[in-house]
């Protein structure tokens, strides 16, 4: 780490680093994983949250007394074109009984001094049932 942010060589490993954090409820690997700045983060069906210190506490918001969630997730499709990398993702995610949700993402990462870290994330609204998106 440098400072109180990761040092990861990839986009990939930063993809993996997200969904561990957000499978273990993890706000600090988290928060150690999105750069600062105008950074920005669409959790489904809500508003845009932009900046680091908001978007970690919308997160913090999200692990409280949370059950940690089992996350299937599938990079569908990868753009890199110099220091941007964008991935679209399908999760699905459930926390232990018969439900799941089904969410589309877009992740982006950008390579800095130290290594990728995530500017933004989008997520779909939940989708209902199983659709041709959902993982094989």
């Amino acid at each position: 780490m440098i400072g109180n942010k990761l040092e990861l060589r990839t986009p990939d490993e930063a993809e993996i680093i997200y969904y561990e954090a957000f499978m273990r409820c993890d706000q600090q690997l988290m928060a150690a994983l999105w750069a600062d700045g105008d950074v920005v983060c669409i959790h489904p069906g809500a508003g845009a949250i932009v900046g680091h210190e908001k978007i970690v506490h919308s997160w913090s918001n999200i692990f409280s007394g949370a059950q940690r969630p089992d996350i299937r997730y599938k990079v569908v499709k990868t753009a890199l074109s110099g220091d941007l990398a964008v991935h679209l993702v399908t999760e699905e995610i459930s926390t232990g009984d018969e439900a799941y949700a089904l969410i589309l993402a877009t992740n982006v990462y950008q390579k800095f001094e130290g290594g990728w870290l995530m500017v933004q994330h989008h997520a779909s609204m939940v989708q209902v049932g199983r659709s041709q998106h959902t993982l094989q």
